[in-house]
């Protein structure tokens, strides 16, 4: 009776072990990878956001309407319908009127850019609304969004 209570015993902790490593085996990979394909969206949308600018700044010196889009470096989607806007120096060259207009512009580009290419869900109400945004210079905010109108931008300067 005691070998085949120490045998059970044995074989009934060994199905447990199994079990449970089964399981951690099963469940461990989700989280990287549902990770991995939200940093991967990320990527694509930032690389597809500054093909979107490299071709505004080309097109700044034969149409009115691209003006001001040289002012910025580096526009990046940081997620759920947020942009970081780094910009120059020259960027106080432009009114503050035009600023607001160019990043207004920005905006409505990088949204086409992102749903063209299924990066980011954007029904009518937060397209109107626009990107919550973000703009530095040098590491320094000089403006962002006001909190009811993504498109209405404060500047500090």
């Amino acid at each position: 009776m005691n070998k085949f209570t120490t045998s059970t015993l044995a074989l009934v902790a060994g199905f447990g072990i199994a079990s449970a490593s089964t399981v951690v085996i099963n469940q461990a990979p989700l989280q990287p990878v549902v990770q991995a394909a939200s940093n991967e969206d990320h990527t694509l949308a930032n690389r597809d956001i500054a093909s979107y600018l490299a071709n505004c700044q080309q097109y700044e010196s034969s149409d009115k309407q691209f003006r001001g889009f040289t002012s910025i470096k580096q526009i990046t989607f940081t997620g759920k319908h947020t942009l970081k806007v780094d910009v120059n120096d020259d960027i106080f060259q432009l009114s503050k009127a035009r600023r607001s207009l160019l990043i207004d512009t920005m905006q409505n580009g990088v949204i086409g850019t992102l749903m063209d290419n299924g990066l980011a869900n954007f029904n009518q109400a937060a397209v109107q609304r626009g990107c919550k945004t973000t703009v530095y210079l040098n590491g320094q905010v000089i403006g962002r969004s006001t909190a009811h109108n993504y498109r209405q931008i404060n500047w500090d300067k």
